[in-house]
């Protein structure tokens, strides 16, 4: 009998980054495996929201979540601050196209 524990297979890798103004390059800030769609989009939107709001400025954002590459521009509200009410929609909830809804 085997008394390691569970064996953990990962399942779908996420990355978020920032192209920043001038740069070349996107800048990958995070990134993990989640076992599942579900878990590893909402991770990559939670860290997303984070790294914007690090950022505190409007630039081009990338997500990776599984194949599925997304590219973010966050919109100004008219008193100047970032407006990410519509963020969360740039990755379907499903992994195969369904809306999001969270």
């Amino acid at each position: 009998m085997d008394n390691r524990g569970p064996v953990i297979v990962a399942g779908m890798r996420w990355q978020v980054g920032v192209l920043r103004d001038g740069a070349e390059n996107i800048d990958w800030t995070a990134a993990g495996d989640e076992p599942d769609w579900a878990r590893a989009r909402r991770h990559a939107l939670d860290e997303l929201h984070a790294l914007i709001a690090a950022e505190d400025c409007c630039q081009e954002y990338r997500l990776l979540v599984d194949s599925v590459p997304a590219i973010v521009f966050p919109g100004i509200n008219d008193d100047g601050t970032l407006d990410l009410a519509h963020v969360n929609d740039v990755l379907a909830a499903d992994r195969y196209g369904e809306t999001a809804t969270t």
